[in-house]
């Protein structure tokens, strides 16, 4: 078994295929549809997008009125990269070749493909990552590997709130009555209507062990009943019009590192109403697609949009290398129709 004929692009992306429908479903993946743009500058939207502008009435036989753009705060801003590599070791490579047993053989080679693809799911990762934190603070950190990076979006003051009562205090919290109030607000702020409520389920066992949801399903019960989480939904969606969404998917920043949540605890973020899109994923060019796509013998692949798979032997050592990149930010969109960008963070706590 040649290990330098079988580590290759196309047969890892091949590998990743197989293996996509047993992957982690992202929130973001629906939030910022990713999009192809050249190079690694965007064009960031900044705050909620406005309302739609009806079209003006017109005479017979005259000129058509020009409609001026809608003012949106833009700000040029160079994407991140990220960039890692696996590699496949002269070790490794010696114990492939001392092993005859084809199903042992394959299973290594599975392994090293797993291997790979954790490259693959790192860049997933990242994306949610910052997407999840923009929508949980108007803002994007990077930091790590000697690299330091901030975003901010500037959303407008009226965007960020707070709970009345802290919803940890369950006896005097009032989240129901909170939920109603920022709902009503954003609309009359900013006339868009919200529709979904992003939290952990931590912040919603905060909900769900509150004194004043267990009196609105049960006004009569004489002793604080059990309520379950479909019953806790059901009266959120009844009284604020609200859909949850409960994201606990998490990730770790190295490996062996501990285990954080893309989305935090104690934050909830309203979204508007409609296909649940608020932006882009925008994807740039890496040196990879930009200088080696066309130029190396099917050494590149380029997935999602625009992640890079590059497959390199090295001679001395010699190792198979594996390397995944890409180039992404997420950035809010003009969509007015939608209320594509408007969104509500609220600390709880």
């Amino acid at each position: 078994m040649n290990i330098f004929d079988i580590v290759t692009p196309q047969n890892i992306v091949a590998y990743w295929d197989n293996t996509k429908a047993n992957q982690t479903t992202y929130l973001s993946d629906y939030l910022f549809p990713k999009k192809k743009v050249m190079g690694l500058e965007i064009n960031k939207i900044s705050g909620y997008a406005g309302l739609p502008v009806t079209l003006k009435p017109s005479a017979f036989d005259t000129q058509a009125t020009y409609r001026d753009r809608q003012s949106v705060e833009l700000q040029k801003s160079k994407m991140p990269f990220f960039r890692e590599r696996m590699k496949v070791d002269e070790e490794t490579r010696q114990q492939i070749m001392a092993i005859s047993n084809d199903s042992v053989l394959e299973g290594i080679v599975a392994n090293i493909f797993d291997d790979t693809n954790n490259l693959i799911r790192g860049a997933r990762a990242q994306r949610e990552r910052m997407a999840m934190q923009l929508i949980s603070t108007g803002k994007i950190d990077i930091v790590g590997n000697g690299v330091r990076l901030a975003y901010d979006y500037k959303l407008n003051r009226k965007q960020k709130t707070k709970a009345s009562v802290k919803w940890e205090d369950t006896e005097n919290s009032k989240p129901l009555e909170d939920l109603m109030n920022w709902v009503d607000q954003f609309r009359t702020d900013f006339r868009i209507a919200l529709g979904y409520a992003v939290m952990t389920t931590k912040t919603f066992n905060l909900i769900k062990a509150s004194k004043e949801v267990k009196q609105a399903l049960y006004p009569n019960a004489v002793n604080a009943p059990l309520v379950t989480a479909a019953e806790v939904k059901s009266a959120i969606q009844k009284f604020t019009g609200l859909t949850v969404l409960i994201n606990d998917n998490s990730y770790r920043d190295a490996v062996g590192g501990t285990p954080k949540t893309f989305f935090p605890d104690d934050v909830v973020t309203l979204l508007p109403v409609g296909n649940g899109v608020i932006g882009n994923m925008f994807m740039g060019t890496t040196p990879e697609e930009a200088d080696l796509l066309n130029k190396q013998n099917n050494a590149v692949s380029i997935i999602d949009t625009g992640v890079a798979v590059f497959t390199r032997t090295i001679e001395h050592p010699v190792n198979v290398e594996t390397i995944v990149s890409q180039i992404c930010l997420p950035s809010f969109s003009t969509d007015v129709e939608s209320g594509a960008g408007s969104i509500l963070i609220a600390s709880v706590n």
